[in-house]
Protein backbone atom coordinates (compact mmCIF):
# COMPACT_ATOMS: atom_id res chain seq x y z
CA UNK A 1 0.00 0.00 0.00
CA UNK A 2 1.53 3.23 -1.08
CA UNK A 3 1.72 6.05 1.48
CA UNK A 4 -0.10 8.90 1.21
CA UNK A 5 1.80 11.96 -0.53
CA UNK A 6 0.96 15.64 -0.43
CA UNK A 7 1.50 17.65 -3.29
CA UNK A 8 1.57 21.54 -4.08
CA UNK A 9 1.39 23.26 -6.88
CA UNK A 10 2.34 26.80 -7.47
CA UNK A 11 0.78 28.36 -10.60
CA UNK A 12 2.29 31.82 -10.00
CA UNK A 13 0.92 34.84 -11.98
CA UNK A 14 -1.19 33.27 -15.13
CA UNK A 15 -4.10 34.94 -16.72
CA UNK A 16 -6.40 32.09 -17.26
CA UNK A 17 -9.73 31.74 -16.08
CA UNK A 18 -9.13 27.73 -17.35
CA UNK A 19 -6.37 27.16 -14.79
CA UNK A 20 -8.46 28.23 -11.94
CA UNK A 21 -11.69 26.20 -12.94
CA UNK A 22 -9.63 23.11 -13.58
CA UNK A 23 -7.66 23.20 -10.23
CA UNK A 24 -10.47 23.59 -8.29
CA UNK A 25 -12.14 20.89 -9.94
CA UNK A 26 -9.36 18.65 -9.75
CA UNK A 27 -7.69 19.29 -6.21
CA UNK A 28 -8.83 18.75 -2.84
CA UNK A 29 -6.93 22.08 -1.46
CA UNK A 30 -6.55 25.22 -4.19
CA UNK A 31 -6.39 28.59 -3.71
CA UNK A 32 -5.79 30.96 -6.31
CA UNK A 33 -7.92 34.34 -6.98
CA UNK A 34 -8.04 36.94 -9.75
CA UNK A 35 -6.93 40.21 -8.91
CA UNK A 36 -6.80 43.70 -10.78
CA UNK A 37 -2.91 43.87 -11.27
CA UNK A 38 -1.38 41.70 -13.23
CA UNK A 39 2.81 42.37 -13.90
CA UNK A 40 2.78 42.62 -17.98
CA UNK A 41 6.23 42.71 -18.82
CA UNK A 42 7.74 38.62 -18.65
CA UNK A 43 10.84 40.16 -16.49
CA UNK A 44 8.69 41.78 -14.14
CA UNK A 45 5.96 38.78 -14.09
CA UNK A 46 9.17 35.99 -13.48
CA UNK A 47 10.39 38.20 -10.68
CA UNK A 48 7.22 38.36 -9.15
CA UNK A 49 6.75 34.73 -9.25
CA UNK A 50 10.11 34.14 -8.32
CA UNK A 51 9.66 36.31 -5.37
CA UNK A 52 5.98 34.52 -4.39
CA UNK A 53 7.44 31.21 -4.95
CA UNK A 54 10.20 31.43 -2.58
CA UNK A 55 8.07 32.71 0.15
CA UNK A 56 5.68 29.85 -0.54
CA UNK A 57 8.21 26.94 -0.49
CA UNK A 58 9.62 28.56 2.87
CA UNK A 59 6.65 28.68 4.81
CA UNK A 60 6.12 24.95 3.49
CA UNK A 61 8.18 22.06 4.07
CA UNK A 62 8.24 19.63 1.01
CA UNK A 63 10.90 16.64 0.38
CA UNK A 64 10.69 17.59 -3.42
CA UNK A 65 10.64 20.74 -5.87
CA UNK A 66 9.26 19.13 -9.25
CA UNK A 67 10.07 21.78 -11.92
CA UNK A 68 7.19 21.90 -14.95
CA UNK A 69 9.10 24.45 -16.83
CA UNK A 70 12.93 26.34 -17.20
CA UNK A 71 12.66 29.63 -15.22
CA UNK A 72 14.01 28.19 -12.39
CA UNK A 73 12.86 30.89 -9.72
CA UNK A 74 13.33 28.77 -6.43
CA UNK A 75 17.29 29.13 -5.88
CA UNK A 76 17.50 28.36 -2.18
CA UNK A 77 16.30 24.95 -1.94
CA UNK A 78 17.72 21.85 -0.01
CA UNK A 79 15.76 19.19 -1.54
CA UNK A 80 15.03 17.19 -4.16
CA UNK A 81 14.63 18.56 -7.50
CA UNK A 82 12.90 16.95 -10.30
CA UNK A 83 12.07 18.85 -13.86
CA UNK A 84 10.18 17.63 -16.78
CA UNK A 85 11.74 18.14 -20.16
CA UNK A 86 8.77 18.01 -23.50
CA UNK A 87 11.19 18.31 -26.34
CA UNK A 88 14.51 19.72 -27.50
CA UNK A 89 13.04 21.62 -30.47
CA UNK A 90 14.87 24.64 -29.27
CA UNK A 91 18.08 22.81 -29.34
CA UNK A 92 17.34 21.14 -32.89
CA UNK A 93 15.79 23.83 -34.58
CA UNK A 94 17.37 26.95 -32.99
CA UNK A 95 16.76 29.06 -36.43
CA UNK A 96 13.10 28.86 -35.45
CA UNK A 97 13.61 31.45 -32.40
CA UNK A 98 14.99 34.63 -31.63
CA UNK A 99 18.89 34.46 -30.95
CA UNK A 100 18.26 35.86 -27.41
CA UNK A 101 15.64 33.56 -26.29
CA UNK A 102 17.07 31.91 -22.82
CA UNK A 103 15.11 28.65 -23.01
CA UNK A 104 17.43 26.31 -23.92
CA UNK A 105 19.80 28.20 -21.19
CA UNK A 106 17.45 27.43 -18.42
CA UNK A 107 16.64 24.50 -19.55
CA UNK A 108 20.30 22.72 -19.20
CA UNK A 109 20.72 24.55 -15.90
CA UNK A 110 17.20 23.19 -14.63
CA UNK A 111 18.44 19.62 -16.06
CA UNK A 112 21.68 20.09 -14.74
CA UNK A 113 20.80 20.67 -11.26
CA UNK A 114 17.71 18.17 -11.07
CA UNK A 115 18.00 14.77 -9.43
CA UNK A 116 15.90 13.38 -11.88
CA UNK A 117 14.51 14.35 -15.05
CA UNK A 118 10.90 13.31 -16.25
CA UNK A 119 10.94 13.06 -20.35
CA UNK A 120 7.51 12.40 -22.15
CA UNK A 121 8.70 9.90 -24.51
CA UNK A 122 11.73 7.87 -24.93
CA UNK A 123 12.39 10.14 -28.06
CA UNK A 124 13.37 13.10 -26.02
CA UNK A 125 14.86 11.34 -23.32
CA UNK A 126 17.27 9.99 -25.78
CA UNK A 127 17.45 13.90 -27.46
CA UNK A 128 17.81 15.08 -23.75
CA UNK A 129 20.77 12.39 -22.67
CA UNK A 130 22.96 13.11 -26.07
CA UNK A 131 22.61 17.40 -26.32
CA UNK A 132 23.06 17.76 -22.33
CA UNK A 133 25.10 15.04 -21.64
CA UNK A 134 23.75 13.89 -18.74
CA UNK A 135 23.68 9.99 -17.42
CA UNK A 136 20.86 8.00 -18.86
CA UNK A 137 19.95 6.32 -15.25
CA UNK A 138 19.20 10.22 -13.87
CA UNK A 139 16.10 9.97 -16.73
CA UNK A 140 12.97 8.29 -17.04
CA UNK A 141 9.46 8.48 -19.30
CA UNK A 142 6.09 9.45 -18.39
CA UNK A 143 3.63 9.81 -21.40
CA UNK A 144 0.90 11.95 -21.54
CA UNK A 145 -2.63 11.32 -22.31
CA UNK A 146 -5.45 13.16 -23.99
CA UNK A 147 -8.13 15.67 -22.21
CA UNK A 148 -10.55 16.31 -24.84
CA UNK A 149 -12.76 13.69 -24.12
CA UNK A 150 -15.71 15.70 -24.57
CA UNK A 151 -19.05 14.03 -26.45
CA UNK A 152 -20.16 15.91 -29.69
CA UNK A 153 -23.93 17.22 -29.58
CA UNK A 154 -23.63 20.31 -32.07
CA UNK A 155 -24.26 20.26 -35.63
CA UNK A 156 -20.93 19.91 -38.12
CA UNK A 157 -18.76 22.28 -38.32
CA UNK A 158 -18.01 22.18 -41.96
CA UNK A 159 -20.82 20.20 -44.01
CA UNK A 160 -18.07 19.41 -46.84
CA UNK A 161 -15.53 16.85 -46.64
CA UNK A 162 -12.45 18.07 -45.67
CA UNK A 163 -8.86 17.23 -44.15
CA UNK A 164 -7.82 18.16 -40.96
CA UNK A 165 -4.74 20.00 -39.33
CA UNK A 166 -4.07 20.80 -35.95
CA UNK A 167 -2.16 23.93 -34.34
CA UNK A 168 0.77 25.37 -35.28
CA UNK A 169 1.89 25.11 -39.08
CA UNK A 170 5.63 27.24 -39.24
CA UNK A 171 8.88 25.19 -39.02
CA UNK A 172 9.42 21.53 -38.21
CA UNK A 173 6.27 21.52 -38.18
CA UNK A 174 5.99 21.38 -41.98
CA UNK A 175 2.40 21.88 -43.05
CA UNK A 176 4.00 23.27 -46.17
CA UNK A 177 4.73 20.06 -47.10
CA UNK A 178 1.07 19.22 -46.72
CA UNK A 179 -0.11 22.26 -48.96
CA UNK A 180 2.30 20.94 -51.52
CA UNK A 181 0.55 17.33 -51.16
CA UNK A 182 -2.29 18.36 -51.51
CA UNK A 183 -2.35 20.79 -54.60
CA UNK A 184 -0.74 18.29 -56.60
CA UNK A 185 -3.60 15.25 -56.46
CA UNK A 186 -6.61 15.70 -57.76
CA UNK A 187 -8.41 13.11 -55.74
CA UNK A 188 -8.08 15.40 -52.85
CA UNK A 189 -7.68 18.83 -54.21
CA UNK A 190 -10.98 18.06 -56.09
CA UNK A 191 -12.74 16.04 -53.24
CA UNK A 192 -11.57 17.92 -49.96
CA UNK A 193 -11.14 20.99 -48.24
CA UNK A 194 -8.15 21.63 -46.17
CA UNK A 195 -8.91 22.44 -43.05
CA UNK A 196 -6.61 24.04 -40.10
CA UNK A 197 -7.79 24.60 -37.10
CA UNK A 198 -5.94 26.72 -34.24
CA UNK A 199 -2.29 27.98 -35.09
CA UNK A 200 -3.05 31.35 -36.30
CA UNK A 201 -4.42 32.86 -39.33
CA UNK A 202 -3.25 32.38 -42.26
CA UNK A 203 -0.11 34.26 -42.71
CA UNK A 204 0.65 36.16 -46.14
CA UNK A 205 3.09 34.06 -46.88
CA UNK A 206 0.59 30.97 -46.71
CA UNK A 207 -2.22 33.07 -48.46
CA UNK A 208 0.44 33.37 -51.54
CA UNK A 209 1.19 30.25 -51.64
CA UNK A 210 -2.17 29.31 -51.39
CA UNK A 211 -3.02 31.62 -54.39
CA UNK A 212 0.08 29.88 -56.60
CA UNK A 213 -0.88 26.36 -55.91
CA UNK A 214 -4.87 27.55 -57.03
CA UNK A 215 -6.12 26.94 -53.58
CA UNK A 216 -7.54 30.02 -52.56
CA UNK A 217 -11.05 28.22 -52.07
CA UNK A 218 -9.57 24.93 -50.59
CA UNK A 219 -7.93 25.40 -47.97
CA UNK A 220 -9.43 27.75 -44.19
CA UNK A 221 -8.34 28.07 -40.71
CA UNK A 222 -11.31 27.57 -38.11
CA UNK A 223 -10.11 28.59 -34.66
CA UNK A 224 -12.49 27.85 -31.59
CA UNK A 225 -13.98 25.88 -28.35
CA UNK A 226 -12.70 21.76 -27.35
CA UNK A 227 -16.82 21.53 -28.71
CA UNK A 228 -15.07 22.94 -32.00
CA UNK A 229 -12.16 20.96 -32.22
CA UNK A 230 -14.07 17.32 -30.49
CA UNK A 231 -16.39 18.18 -33.93
CA UNK A 232 -13.61 18.50 -36.77
CA UNK A 233 -11.92 15.20 -35.49
CA UNK A 234 -15.05 13.56 -35.65
CA UNK A 235 -16.50 14.27 -39.13
CA UNK A 236 -12.74 14.69 -40.60
CA UNK A 237 -11.72 12.61 -43.59
CA UNK A 238 -8.34 12.21 -42.09
CA UNK A 239 -6.52 13.48 -39.47
CA UNK A 240 -2.66 14.59 -40.86
CA UNK A 241 0.63 14.91 -38.48
CA UNK A 242 3.37 16.02 -40.34
CA UNK A 243 5.93 17.27 -37.95
CA UNK A 244 9.68 16.31 -38.69
CA UNK A 245 9.92 17.15 -34.92
CA UNK A 246 7.48 16.34 -31.81
CA UNK A 247 8.59 15.58 -27.86
CA UNK A 248 5.34 13.43 -27.65
CA UNK A 249 2.01 14.43 -29.74
CA UNK A 250 -1.77 14.66 -28.00
CA UNK A 251 -3.48 15.43 -31.43
CA UNK A 252 -3.27 12.25 -32.74
CA UNK A 253 -4.85 10.95 -29.57
CA UNK A 254 -7.36 13.19 -29.95
CA UNK A 255 -7.82 12.28 -33.38
CA UNK A 256 -8.40 8.69 -32.58
CA UNK A 257 -10.71 9.09 -29.59
CA UNK A 258 -13.05 10.95 -32.06
CA UNK A 259 -12.82 7.74 -34.64
CA UNK A 260 -11.02 9.87 -37.17
CA UNK A 261 -7.86 8.15 -39.05
CA UNK A 262 -4.64 9.13 -38.20
CA UNK A 263 -2.01 10.13 -40.98
CA UNK A 264 1.37 10.84 -39.67
CA UNK A 265 4.64 11.61 -40.11
CA UNK A 266 7.11 8.44 -38.84
CA UNK A 267 9.68 11.39 -37.31
CA UNK A 268 11.04 11.27 -33.88
CA UNK A 269 8.66 10.45 -31.13
CA UNK A 270 5.33 10.12 -33.37
CA UNK A 271 5.49 6.20 -33.66
CA UNK A 272 5.62 6.15 -29.97
CA UNK A 273 2.18 7.33 -29.73
CA UNK A 274 0.24 6.19 -32.30
CA UNK A 275 1.86 3.09 -32.80
CA UNK A 276 0.03 0.55 -35.18
CA UNK A 277 -2.91 2.78 -35.17
CA UNK A 278 -1.85 5.33 -37.92
CA UNK A 279 -0.78 5.26 -41.75
CA UNK A 280 2.94 6.55 -41.73
CA UNK A 281 4.61 8.92 -44.47
CA UNK A 282 8.55 10.19 -44.84
CA UNK A 283 7.85 14.00 -43.79
CA UNK A 284 10.31 15.26 -46.53
CA UNK A 285 8.93 13.65 -49.60
CA UNK A 286 5.92 15.24 -50.70
CA UNK A 287 5.19 12.83 -52.84
CA UNK A 288 4.93 9.79 -50.07
CA UNK A 289 2.81 12.45 -47.84
CA UNK A 290 0.14 12.77 -51.30
CA UNK A 291 0.34 8.52 -51.49
CA UNK A 292 -0.68 8.24 -47.77
CA UNK A 293 -3.36 10.28 -47.90
CA UNK A 294 -4.91 9.30 -50.56
CA UNK A 295 -4.86 6.02 -49.54
CA UNK A 296 -6.28 7.18 -45.88
CA UNK A 297 -9.32 8.54 -47.75
CA UNK A 298 -9.50 5.39 -50.50
CA UNK A 299 -8.96 2.23 -48.91
CA UNK A 300 -12.05 1.28 -46.56
CA UNK A 301 -10.68 -1.57 -45.17
CA UNK A 302 -7.68 0.37 -44.29
CA UNK A 303 -9.47 3.34 -42.64
CA UNK A 304 -11.72 0.58 -40.73
CA UNK A 305 -8.58 -0.98 -39.68
CA UNK A 306 -6.39 1.76 -38.89
CA UNK A 307 -9.91 3.73 -36.83
CA UNK A 308 -10.46 -0.27 -34.50
CA UNK A 309 -6.94 0.42 -33.51
CA UNK A 310 -7.21 4.20 -33.02
CA UNK A 311 -9.46 3.42 -30.62
CA UNK A 312 -7.47 0.83 -28.76
CA UNK A 313 -4.23 2.71 -28.98
CA UNK A 314 -5.57 6.11 -27.57
CA UNK A 315 -6.88 4.04 -24.11
CA UNK A 316 -3.58 3.16 -23.60
CA UNK A 317 -2.44 6.66 -22.64
CA UNK A 318 -4.38 7.91 -19.24
CA UNK A 319 -3.86 10.37 -16.93
CA UNK A 320 -4.13 7.96 -13.92
CA UNK A 321 -1.08 6.10 -15.53
CA UNK A 322 0.65 9.62 -15.94
CA UNK A 323 0.06 10.42 -12.50
CA UNK A 324 1.30 7.20 -10.68
CA UNK A 325 4.67 6.75 -12.80
CA UNK A 326 4.82 10.40 -11.33
CA UNK A 327 4.12 9.74 -7.91
CA UNK A 328 6.45 6.49 -8.27
CA UNK A 329 9.70 8.93 -9.26
CA UNK A 330 8.82 11.18 -6.35
CA UNK A 331 8.46 7.79 -3.61
CA UNK A 332 12.04 6.45 -5.15
CA UNK A 333 14.01 9.97 -4.74
CA UNK A 334 12.75 10.06 -1.02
Amino acid sequence: MGRMVDVSSFMGFHISDYDLGASRQHCKRFFAQRIPFIPHTLTLRLKTNAFLLNRFAESNKYDIYHQTYFYDVLRRWNGKRVVTVYDMIYELYPQDYEPDDPTARNKAEAVRRADFVICISEQTRRDVVDILRIPKEKTGVVYLSNSLTLTVTMPRVIDSPYLLYVGKRGGYKNFGSVVKAFAQTPSLRDRFQLICFGGGEFTQHELETFAGLRLDNKCRQIAGSDEVLANLYQHAAAFVYPSTYEGFGIPPLEAMHYGCPVVASNASSIPEVVGGAGIYFTPSSVDDIADRLESAVSDSALRSSIIEHGYAREKLFSWDRCAHETLAIYEQLV
